[in-house]
């Protein structure tokens, strides 16, 4: 398989971007993760990173697991909390490709979607208050948006000793394209957006702008960091 990718981060208005991401190809495949680092925490940048800088290092070594990676960075993240007194967290998202099979690991409320034919096939499921709304049939999906809970996080990278990461496996034939993004940039790109920009482009270079268009149009003055990946697979 090969991939073509682009990618997109934005500081929004706040004072620093939390957000971080990573690319990472090799011997193990191929990989890709988004962190968002949580705002209403000191160090919310430096938790994303710290994340990004391990599954970085990890995808690299013989052995490469998901799930351990994602407990691996959450140690370091609360081993971090100790050095800078504050309590970091972030959010992580990210899709492992090889030859067998594709991995889907997230914690939080970034997102990864996945497509084929310009529709979506896969999506992951968020761990906030917002989505236990959807759960229980009290609001749908679209709603998540604007509910008034939707910053309230269930699950994060520095929340507890111990976090739960959401695995998911697709085979490699189920998809064609991948978006993997931040809240600050599904909060304003819709689903229907992201289909019809994808069925409109060539490119992950033109699929993205095309979605970044999208937020632009809409994003009130106040808005948050927006960070995304784009992948594109083909046979090769």
């Amino acid at each position: 398989m090969n991939f073509i990718y682009d990618t997109y981060s934005h500081i929004g208005t706040r004072r620093n971007n939390q957000d971080s991401y990573t690319v990472c190809w090799g011997r193990n495949g191929f990989a890709a993760a988004v962190a968002d680092g949580l705002g209403g925490y000191i160090g919310g940048e430096i938790a994303s990173k710290l994340f990004v800088d391990e599954f970085e290092s990890a995808f690299e070594s013989e052995g490469f697991d998901l799930v351990q990676t994602y407990d691996e960075a959450n140690e370091i993240i609360i081993d971090a909390q100790e050095q800078y007194n504050n309590r970091m967290k972030t959010t992580a998202a990210s899709v492992w490709v090889d030859k067998s099979q594709t991995l889907v690991a997230n914690v939080g409320d970034s997102r990864v979607y996945a497509f084929k034919h310009g529709e979506i096939v896969f999506q992951s499921t968020d761990h906030s208050v917002a989505q236990m709304c959807v759960d229980s049939g009290e609001i749908t999906p679209d709603m998540i948006r604007i509910h008034e809970d939707r910053c309230i996080l269930t699950r994060s990278l520095g929340g507890k000793a111990e976090v739960a990461v959401d695995i998911s496996r697709l085979e490699n034939t189920d998809y064609d394209s991948l978006l993997l993004c931040s809240d600050g940039f599904w909060e304003h790109v819709f689903e229907s957006e992201m289909c019809s920009a994808l069925k409109q482009s060539q490119t992950p270079q033109q699929w993205l702008e095309k979605m970044v268009e999208c937020r632009e149009r809409r994003v009130a003055d106040d808005n948050d960091n927006n960070t995304a990946v784009v992948i594109m697979l083909g046979e090769g």
